[in-house]
């Protein structure tokens, strides 16, 4: 395994075969996502299969609220494309526009996301990634204290009707989903770092009593989160395995011609931990 850190946030991983580790090698690769919190891995050759069972070494898979988008025999995997065949979506061509981490409408929210690449524009399409514990510790200690005991309220329900073109959600997934309500100041449960745990307005309210004033104020540390000296970019090739550590990341996708190139990638999510809250 050669592994390269990023300026930022991660690291890219070459010379190495993820479907053969070991537990000696799966361990040390652990350690490295928790030190670098994201790992691009190239040139990886996955069936569904190997994709999941890999994912599940770092815990119990959650399955996405669409399940629209699951793959055929395989619910662990979530598709991601603008792919059509034989007139039916292979995927979501929509999915994750916007700063957000994963699934944290649930109460434990996802701990790792993972995405691998089968097809990818030759431009446009990278993803974004964001370390909410840089930017809180970039803070002043008045503002920390500040937002130290704040929650928020994170809600499918509401980013679901920020999304038009999706069917109406079925009795099945208003059920999984009821408001979930998370500390702003999050503590990773494995180190020291304390993260600011907000997602866009879509999605997640600050708990304020003056909703103009939590709009303001979330938009504020949003802005904050993702100035250039906190983010990463992560430019996909084909055969890319990237994981990452959503306690201590946000991410977005942006955006690719989607009527000239194809992508085609598969996600799962590796559910963590209820929230602990920084004190």
């Amino acid at each position: 395994m050669q592994l390269s850190a990023n300026r930022v946030i991660g690291a890219e991983i070459t010379r190495l075969d993820v479907h053969a580790l070991d537990d000696d090698a799966f361990a040390s690769l652990d350690q490295a996502l928790l030190r670098h919190q994201m790992l691009a891995i190239r040139e990886q050759r996955l069936t569904p299969d190997q994709f999941i069972a890999f994912a599940r070494r770092f815990g119990p898979i959650d399955l996405h609220v669409l399940d629209r988008y699951w793959m055929p025999g395989h619910p662990e995997i979530y598709v991601i494309s603008n792919i059509v065949e034989g007139g039916r979506p292979l995927g979501n061509p929509r999915e994750g526009f916007g700063w957000h981490t994963d699934l944290n409408y649930f109460a434990n929210p996802t701990a790792v996301t993972l995405l691998y690449a089968i097809e990818v524009p030759p431009e446009g399409g990278e993803t974004l990634f964001a370390d909410t514990a840089r930017s809180f510790a970039a803070l002043p200690a008045s503002r920390q204290a500040e937002l130290r005991g704040l929650r928020a309220c994170h809600s499918y329900r509401m980013l679901h009707e920020s999304r038009p073109w999706l069917p109406p959600m079925t009795p099945e997934q208003i059920a999984r989903t009821p408001d979930i309500h998370h500390p702003v100041v999050r503590r990773h449960p494995r180190c020291a770092r304390e993260g600011l745990y907000l997602c866009d307005w879509s999605n997640t309210r600050l708990e304020l009593a003056d909703e103009t004033e939590a709009r303001r104020l979330q938009e504020e540390l949003l802005a904050h989160m993702v100035r250039g000296e906190f983010v990463e970019a992560h430019r996909w090739r084909a055969g890319d395995l990237v994981l990452w550590d959503n306690r201590t990341l946000i991410h977005t996708a942006t955006e690719y011609d989607r009527e000239r190139h194809r992508r085609l990638v598969w996600r799962t999510s590796v559910r963590g931990e209820v929230p602990i809250a920084a004190h």
